[in-house]
């Protein structure tokens, strides 16, 4: 078993109301264990952050701030993602990568992301965000154990009790 809990959070405060989600978000999580670390991009270094990253359970929430993190924050890859398709599976080849590298390096790691679908009336960029995140929540599923999907109320309702119960059992699905 695991012996120690972290999350992830990627969220950038942009502004006060982000403030709030932060607190509101830290105030969810008082009391189940969890050491929290923001970490923006460079998800793949986060281990730097943790005592012992091999016996560490980490949550890395959410995916979708880490794509729109990396698509602004990053110069390179803010100018990879705009050069066409094939800059695009790159981007999404190399954030996907970022994850599966943390992923390696610590006991067990569980990734929550968000799917968004295309819309005519969606903007150049917001086009763009979607498609990355698409193909990054792609190579992601295809390289994870194990995938749940279920809609925002359902997520909302179920996700820190799941969470808990999967921590407690080591992450195997045995108490």
């Amino acid at each position: 078993p695991y012996t120690d809990r972290y999350y992830i959070a990627t969220m950038k405060v942009m502004d006060n109301d982000g403030a709030k989600r932060v607190v509101r978000h830290r105030q969810a999580r008082d009391g189940k264990g969890f050491t929290t670390l923001e970490v923006e991009t460079g998800i793949e270094t986060a281990d730097s952050f943790i005592k012992e990253p091999e016996n560490s359970i980490v949550l890395l929430e959410c995916v979708s701030n880490l794509v729109g993190n990396m698509m602004y924050d990053l110069p390179d890859m803010y100018a990879l993602c705009r050069s066409g398709e094939e800059g695009e599976n790159d981007f999404a080849r190399r954030a996907a990568g970022n994850v599966f590298e943390l992923g390696k390096k610590v006991g067990s790691l569980v990734v929550v992301s968000s799917e968004y679908e295309a819309d005519d009336k969606d903007d150049e960029d917001t086009g763009l965000y979607k498609r990355l995140l698409n193909l990054v929540n792609i190579i992601l599923k295809g390289g994870a154990d194990k995938v749940v999907k279920c809609d925002l109320q359902t997520a909302e309702n179920m996700r820190m009790r799941v969470l808990v119960e999967w921590m407690e059992t080591g992450g195997n699905g045995r108490k």
